[in-house]
């Protein structure tokens, strides 16, 4: 009970994707081009993960603001707030498809070919999802001949090509969020399709490959790897066409989670949730009494996670509970997350633990407040979880906690069960709110502390055996 669904989200043999982009709903990148390319045939490719199910949001755009080509001076790819993915240049929308694309926790491979001068009418413009091309749409009105798009051009010098958004002087702006890794445009006389940016491997997954073998052109084209925290915008095509504005983007935006390494969020798809997710799924705002999260996917491995107390009330009766809960609750898990829910209260004056609805044992440690950084360290398979504060294991009363040796655990443990258990929250008040650090943090880290197997960005000191939420290691760990 993984939640996996989609592209990529296994172990990957051969290319890894290392990095990708994380957009906060408020942020984009562009460029304006020096010089005029081709503007009848362009390629887009990139992986996407969305954030959001049920917003409108610009993969990437042509935006002309002298309104000089012919389709009155912009042009955007978009997942439209039903789901549809959808290929718009002024008010004519010239594909959009059946398919919805709604999975909040699987990275897509996205790609859109563009030909004006293709003889085939139906093959002017393509849209490929995981390496199979779409056929079934509920819109279509193909590209005239020879159409000029507002793309690589450099008419009425207000030209520029978008990524994250649509139009960004003015316009509906319809900013991303979610996350974004290798990223093409291809400017030159072919109409590319999928399978040149990714392959179907033995198991009949789509995974993505290496682009050694892509022609750049010689004009606009680029790739965004994202391999440098100092400089986002980075084009790795070798032609030097940098996206120099990266407008609300920082270092922070940089991030491991990837199509080949797939790290756990939390889940906007949760029924009855009524919190505020942003920061990639990783940042949470209560908005009502007893709201809750659960992550995309839990495991029965030895996991280890951080949380960041960002905003707490001061009183005894609001703030946020951490924890996890075991399979069994989490599709029913409405209000306390149902009976096996292992929390860590915010809000306790004496620094409380509690398992299920009761159980409650203090730590002897003052409450957490703001700023505080919170240690979890659940062992599924063994039915044991561990809490700490600020780099220091919880004592109860038998000595300080020590997962690595898989002793002094909570003392309640003995109520809890063997299985999958998911990072989860749970909130008590409405203005609490904090970040969930699964090893791939919205935040600065100080120390930049890996679990064994080199993955995730903590911290504090990942306990040995203890693993981050993410692919490459559920692949060894289960």
């Amino acid at each position: 009970m993984a939640f996996l669904i989609g592209g990529a989200n296994s172990e990957v043999a051969g290319y890894n994707i290392e990095n990708s982009l994380r957009f906060d709903g408020d942020s984009y990148q562009s460029r304006d081009p020096s010089e005029t390319g081709i503007t009848i045939k362009g390629n887009f490719s990139a992986w996407v993960k969305f954030a959001t199910s049920n917003t409108e949001v610009a993969l990437f755009g042509g935006f002309d603001s002298s309104g000089a080509n012919d389709n009155d001076g912009y042009m955007v790819f978009k997942r439209t707030a039903d789901g549809n993915l959808q290929f718009e240049g002024g008010d004519n929308v010239y594909l959009e498809t059946t398919a919805l694309f709604r999975d909040t926790s699987a990275w897509y491979h996205i790609v859109l070919a563009i030909d004006s001068s293709n003889a085939t009418a139906n093959n002017k413009q393509r849209i490929y999802v995981n390496g199979a091309e779409i056929t079934a749409f509920d819109t279509r009105n193909n590209l005239t001949n020879l159409q000029d798009l507002p793309m690589n051009s450099t008419a009425g010098n207000d030209d520029r090509f978008l990524v994250g958004c649509d139009e960004d002087t003015g316009g509906r702006g319809l900013f991303f969020t979610g996350y974004m890794a290798d990223v093409y445009w291809i400017d030159n006389n072919s109409q590319m399709a999928a399978s040149d940016f990714g392959e179907y491997n033995d198991n009949g997954v789509w995974i993505p490959k290496d682009g050694s073998d892509i022609s750049f052109g010689d004009k606009n084209s680029f790739k965004m790897e994202y391999g440098s925290s100092g400089n986002l915008g980075l084009d790795s095509s070798g032609l030097g066409n940098s996206l120099g504005d990266n407008a609300g983007l920082a270092a922070t935006n940089q991030t491991t989670d990837t199509p080949t390494n797939n790290f756990a969020t939390l889940n906007p798809l949760m029924a009855g949730r009524s919190s505020t997710l942003s920061e990639g799924n990783l940042k949470v705002t209560g908005e009502s009494d007893n709201t809750y999260d659960v992550a995309t996917f839990g495991s029965s491995m030895k996991w280890y996670m951080e949380w960041k107390v960002d905003e707490n009330f001061d009183g005894s009766g609001g703030g946020i509970r951490i924890g996890a809960i075991h399979e069994d609750d989490v599709q029913v898990a409405f209000g306390s997350l149902g009976n096996t829910t292992a929390k860590y209260y915010t809000n306790s004056n004496d620094g409380k633990t509690q398992f299920g609805g009761g159980n409650n044992e203090t730590t002897g440690l003052t409450r957490a407040t703001t700023n505080d950084i919170i240690m979890c360290a659940c062992d599924g398979a063994g039915a044991k979880i561990w809490w700490g504060i600020n780099g220091t294991w919880l004592d109860y009363g038998s000595g300080a906690g020590d997962p690595a040796a898989g002793n002094n655990a909570a003392p309640w443990t003995n109520a809890m069960k063997a299985g999958i258990w998911f990072p989860a929250t749970v909130y008590s008040g409405t203005a609490a709110s904090g970040t969930l650090n699964l090893g791939n943090p919205p935040i600065a880290i100080s120390s930049s502390q890996a679990d064994d197997n080199g993955y995730g960005n903590f911290e504090y000191d990942v306990p040995a055996g203890f693993y981050s939420l993410c692919t490459k290691n559920l692949a060894e760990h289960g």
